[in-house]
């Protein structure tokens, strides 16, 4: 057992963090903790090596390693879901189901079971409060073109390609293929390219062909067709999804309040 824990308030105070819940990971059978009695507050022992495990998950998932900040929510989000399980099991939850994190989204609904339906000023003040959620995201619809080759083009390819010509005609000129993208926003130019790519392609004018991106399938270029602006929602159109939206927001406020006063119940051994 070690003896150089991570502060428990401190884990606490992660979960309130932005991205504490971006983690969803492997499914953890029961007999993972021991239990005895310590100081004022139940003992919650869990084990590095689970910890770890959801860490590397995690890594897995994102290509990266995870940054201090990070581990630290995911044993802060591990912690709460084995004391969110104790619970489930002292109030008899777990005769349906064998699973961790079954039982902790059972004891979610039930922590958070006072939500109470808002009335419509409520609803038209969280539109107002969220505006950007209910925006739809600048799209373009372009056409991508790519050379078979990471190296320059014709001076007669790059010509047309300045003078914003078809891509039948430049590819006449320099071997390669040409292929739609239909509505990509910034997000999807920047998964598939990089984010400064994506702005040019995004501060071009129509017509023009934005290039070149170099990969190991050769040089692209890219030439916005069209653009649609991004638009809030008319509050009307979308009222039952703010509704869904206001009820999932005050759940998780009522929540976090509940699940605050589990930690202060527990004292929280992390074993090697």
């Amino acid at each position: 057992m070690t003896e150089n824990n991570p502060d428990p308030s401190t884990l606490k105070k992660l979960l309130h963090e932005p991205m504490t819940h971006f983690v969803a990971l492997a499914v953890l059978l029961f007999g993972v903790y021991g239990v005895s009695s310590l100081g004022g507050g139940e003992l919650l022992e869990v084990r590095q090596q689970d910890i770890d495990a959801r860490i590397f998950m995690q890594e897995l998932s994102t290509g990266r390693e995870l940054t201090q900040e990070e581990r630290d929510q995911i044993t802060a989000l591990y912690i709460e879901e084995q004391i969110l399980v104790r619970e489930a099991v002292r109030l008899d939850l777990d005769n349906d189901a064998r699973i961790h994190d079954m039982l902790a989204q059972k004891m979610r609904h039930v922590l958070s079971g006072g939500v109470i339906q808002p009335d419509e000023a409520e609803l038209r003040a969280y539109y107002e409060a969220n505006r950007d959620r209910y925006t739809t995201l600048e799209t373009v619809d372009v056409v991508e073109l790519v050379f078979d080759t990471p190296d320059d083009p014709a001076e007669e390819a790059l010509a047309l390609l300045a003078a914003g010509g078809e891509p039948e005609e430049i590819l006449a000129l320099e071997p390669g293929t040409d292929s739609p993208l239909p509505q990509v926003n910034r997000l999807d130019l920047s998964n598939i390219f990089s984010d400064e790519f994506s702005e040019r392609v995004f501060a071009a004018q129509i017509d023009e062909w934005v290039g070149p991106y170099v990969s190991n399938r050769g040089q692209h270029w890219l030439r916005v067709l069209e653009r649609e602006e991004a638009e809030l929602a008319d509050f009307e159109e979308i009222v039952e999804r703010v509704r869904l939206d206001w009820i999932a927001t005050e759940e998780d406020r009522l929540l976090q309040i509940e699940v605050d006063r589990l930690w202060d119940d527990y004292v929280i051994v992390i074993n090697d």
